[in-house]
């Protein structure tokens, strides 16, 4: 456990300096995404999963500029989707000869 505190402690420190309305935000969409009922799915259920993307690659997106450190690589939420799909051995369908 100390040493997952030392590696998030200045990913926590860099968060800490950005704007209120950015830790503000972020808080929501956390709890939109934890939240058991989803009141967009009962609303609108053909969307069913759209409003959870959304939300995931806003807070990503929030996170990556705000809490990231200088020296890091600023990716796109396409990007990691890629590169997790890439480890995962899932390849795209298109792309392969039938």
């Amino acid at each position: 456990m100390k040493k997952l505190k030392a590696i998030a402690k200045p990913y926590i420190n860099q968060f800490n300096r950005s704007p209120i309305w950015v830790r503000i935000l972020a808080t929501l969409c956390i709890g939109y995404l934890i939240i058991p009922i989803d009141p967009f799915d009962i609303l609108v259920p053909w969307l069913a999963f759209s409003d959870d993307l959304f939300i995931a690659g806003l807070l990503l997106k929030l996170l990556h500029k705000y809490g990231s450190l200088h020296d890091e690589d600023k990716t796109t939420p396409v990007d990691l989707m890629k590169q997790i799909f890439k480890k995962a051995g899932v390849e795209n369908s298109r792309h392969t000869n039938h």
